[in-house]
């Protein structure tokens, strides 16, 4: 888990850091461009990711609040960033993150908190969320990456239906 956590900066630029503009700015179906996921992704490190991991080792069993993911991405302005400038932020707020997360004790693993819609959460779970997150969003990236590709497959495509 830690691992993804780490990495997944990384994963994203090396996935988009030389793509065209036209390709990180192509909307999906559900209206976010690859870039919106980025700024997705730094806006909710900010907003709930690693405050409510503070919230939990700084305080007994503290009230965490539900976080509106798509208002936090719309009020932080991110979405109008070049991806660089998010791809920079990023990697720079995880990587201050993981010098926390790593020193955190397998004893502060089990520290809880009460998450307004979830119930009892531990530090472990929101951890292991946050990277299960990442990938739930590489992955939302890859779909948008390859949409373009499947249409102009051609007979491939026929011969070699996805799934």
């Amino acid at each position: 888990m830690l691992l993804t956590l780490e990495r997944t900066p990384s994963v994203l630029r090396a996935m988009l850091g030389d793509m065209p503009d036209a390709v990180v700015n192509a909307p999906g179906g559900e209206g976010w461009s690859p870039r919106d996921v980025v700024a997705h992704l730094l806006s909710i490190h900010y907003a709930a990711n690693v405050q409510r991991v503070r919230w939990m080792l700084d305080n007994d069993d503290p009230a965490i609040p539900d976080v509106d993911e798509h208002a936090t991405l719309e009020t932080s302005g991110m979405r109008t960033w070049p991806l660089d400038r998010l791809l920079d932020e990023y990697a720079a707020a995880r990587a201050e993150a993981m010098v926390m997360l790593r020193a955190v004790t397998p004893q502060q693993l089990a520290r809880t908190g009460r998450h307004a819609i979830a119930g009892t959460i531990t530090i472990g779970d929101v951890m292991h969320h946050v990277a299960y997150h990442d990938l739930l969003h590489v992955g939302q990236i890859t779909q948008l990456l390859y949409a373009p590709l499947e249409r102009h497959r051609g007979a491939m495509g026929a011969a070699f239906p996805p799934g």
